[in-house]
C-alpha cells in the first residue's frame, strides 16, 4: 500500500510535461494495488486529483476522454475483485465530480484572462487614439502658427530689402517701408496670441472643427490684397465678390478659405516673378478661388509646409484642391468649396 502511494505521486510528478500519462499512471497504480489487495484502497484519492489537475490545465476534450478511461477501468478492476457492488459509483462519481470541477475552474480562469486580454487591448487602443489626437493636434498647431507667421514675415523681408536698396535714395520710400515691416510684424503678434489664447481656452472634448484660429476669413480679403499690394506684389483681381464675407461658406471653410489665399499669394511674393492673377467667384453650391502667378525658372524650392497646410485644410472642410505647376511656366493654385460641407463621419 505504501509502495502505491509512492508510486502514484511520483505518477503525479508527470502532470506538467505528461499530463495523460500522470493520470493512466496513477489508474495503474491505484488497480493493481488493488488487484493485488482484493478490494477497493484508498489509493483512488491519487487519480482525483490527476484528474482535477488535467482539467484546469488541458482542454476538455483531453479531461472527458481520461475520465471515460479511468471510469471503465476502475469498473472492471472491482468487477475483477468482487463482482458488482452499488459502491463502486461512489469512487466514479467521484472522479466525474473532480473532472468537472477542474473543468468548472479552467472555465472561468479563461474567462478571467480573456477580460484582461480584452483590458490590456482597449487601453492600448486609448491610448493609440491618444497618441493620434496629440499628433493632430501637432499639426493643427504648426499648421496655423505657419499660415499666421510665414505671410507676415515674408511681407517685412521683402520690405526690409526693399528699404536697404532705398536707404541712400529716397528715405521717405524706406520710411513707408519700415512703417509696413511695423504693422506686418504687429499684426503677426496679435495673430499669434490669438491662436495661443485659443490653444490655452480650448475645451478639451471639442471637435476638430472647434479649433478656431485666429479671426480670420474671406471677409478680410480686402486688407489682405492691400498687404501683399504694399508689400511689392503686382496683383491682378480677375473676379470678386462684393461683398467677399457672404460667400455662403461656413466658420471654418471661410477661415480656410482666406488662409488658402493668403499662402497662395505668399508664395507668389516669395517665389515668383513679382505678378499674380487672383479670382474669387462664389457660385451655385460652391465657391471657387484661384491663383496664379508666373515662377522663375532658377526659384529654390521651399520645405513644402505651405502646400501641405493648404492640402490639410481643404481636406478638413471637404474641399477640392488642386496646386502644382502648369505649361505655361505658371503655379496654379485652384481650390473649390462646397458651401454645404457633408457631414463628417
Amino acid at each position: 500500500m505504501l509502495v502505491g502511494a509512492l508510486l502514484g505521486g511520483a505518477a503525479l510528478l508527470l502532470l506538467r510535461r505528461r499530463p495523460a500519462l500522470a493520470v493512466l499512471g496513477c489508474l495503474a497504480v491505484c488497480t493493481t494495488v488493488q488487484l493485488l489487495l482484493g478490494a477497493p484502497t484508498g489509493l483512488v484519492v491519487l487519480v482525483l486529483v490527476a484528474l482535477l489537475l488535467v482539467a484546469l490545465r488541458r482542454p476538455l476534450r483531453v479531461a472527458v476522454v481520461l475520465l471515460a478511461v479511468c471510469c471503465l477501468v476502475y469498473l472492471g478492476t472491482d468487477l475483477a475483485t468482487g463482482g458488482w457492488d452499488s459502491r463502486v459509483l461512489a469512487p466514479l462519481a467521484l472522479m466525474a465530480a473532480c473532472t468537472a470541477a477542474g473543468v468548472a475552474v479552467a472555465g472561468q480562469q479563461a474567462l478571467v484572462r480573456a477580460a484582461t486580454e480584452r483590458a490590456a487591448a482597449a487601453e492600448r487602443t486609448r491610448q493609440d487614439e491618444a497618441d493620434r489626437q496629440v499628433a493632430d493636434e501637432r499639426l493643427r498647431i504648426a499648421r496655423e502658427l505657419h499660415d499666421v507667421v510665414a505671410h507676415h514675415v515674408a511681407v517685412m523681408g521683402v520690405q526690409a530689402g526693399a528699404a536697404e536698396q532705398l536707404l541712400d535714395t529716397d528715405r521717405d520710400q524706406v520710411r513707408l517701408a519700415l512703417g509696413q515691416v511695423r504693422a506686418s510684424g504687429r499684426t503677426a503678434l496679435t495673430e499669434l496670441g490669438a491662436v495661443v489664447g485659443l490653444l490655452r481656452t480650448r475645451s478639451e472634448a471639442a471637435h476638430v472643427d472647434d479649433l478656431r484660429p485666429a479671426p480670420a476669413g474671406l471677409a478680410r480679403l480686402p486688407e489682405l490684397l492691400e498687404s501683399v499690394r504694399t508689400a511689392g506684389l503686382r496683383l491682378t483681381v480677375a473676379e470678386q465678390p462684393e461683398d467677399p464675407g457672404a460667400t455662403g461658406l461656413d466658420e471654418v471653410a471661410d477661415i480656410a478659405a482666406y488662409r488658402i489665399v493668403q499662402e497662395s499669394l505668399t508664395n507668389a511674393l516669395k517665389h515668383g516673378t513679382g505678378e499674380a492673377v487672383l479670382a474669387v467667384a462664389a457660385r451655385s453650391g460652391s465657391v471657387v478661388v484661384t491663383v496664379t502667378n508666373p515662377v522663375q525658372p532658377e526659384t529654390r524650392p521651399g520645405a513644402g509646409h505651405g502646400l501641405l497646410g493648404m492640402r490639410e485644410r481643404a481636406d478638413l472642410i471637404g474641399a477640392e484642391l488642386r496646386a502644382g505647376p502648369g505649361g505655361n511656366g505658371c503655379f496654379t493654385v485652384h481650390l473649390r468649396i462646397p458651401t454645404r460641407r457633408p457631414a463628417r463621419a
